[in-house]
């Protein structure tokens, strides 16, 4: 999906991100949050259910991956601080039931609430050496997985707005 090089930079610029402490972490997160809610909340219902093309997915059908995914991350930065590998195969970008376009955005804003917490939460002596496997990333500690969110959620502007262009 991405060239050997775009991995490596990405994966360098997630360790970069990850050695800050975790309220410096949570404000990069926070901001990404913050600009991805801007864009997908210029939709309405129509339009949030519009695709823009043939096998593209809906500003609808993003948020719900959004939300899905965010969750995991959530999950998974609260379990490897407390040295808790996930068990078995963890899905990170799963989609949510549907809901009504306003519900899915308030259950987005909940669910960047959690991820937030999550970050501020790591405590000092947070396992560094616990990870799980991303699958274009690789392995990635908690802190990792926190600063991942920033890059997922940057990806996801761009998408969002392609869809609110095409839509």
């Amino acid at each position: 999906m991405v060239s050997e090089d775009v991995r490596e930079r990405i994966v360098s610029y997630i360790r970069h991100q990850a050695a800050k402490p975790p309220e410096a972490l949570a404000a990069l997160v926070a901001d990404s949050q913050g600009r991805l809610i801007e864009v997908v909340s210029a939709c309405d219902e129509v339009a949030a259910s519009r695709s823009p093309g043939p096998d593209e997915w809906s500003m609808r059908e993003l948020v719900r991956h959004v939300i899905a995914g965010e969750r995991g991350v959530a999950t998974l930065v609260e379990g490897l601080a407390r040295s808790q590998r996930p068990a078995g195969e963890h899905r990170t970008g799963s989609m949510a039931d549907d809901a009504p376009y306003d519900a899915l955005l308030s259950e987005l804003r909940a669910t960047n609430e959690r991820m937030l917490a999550a970050i501020r939460a790591l405590p000092a002596d947070a396992d560094l050496v616990a990870t799980a496997a991303h699958p274009f990333f690789g392995e990635l500690n908690c802190k990792e997985w926190a600063a991942f969110q920033r890059v997922h959620d940057e990806d996801h502007i761009q998408h969002a707005r392609k869809i609110a262009g095409g839509a």
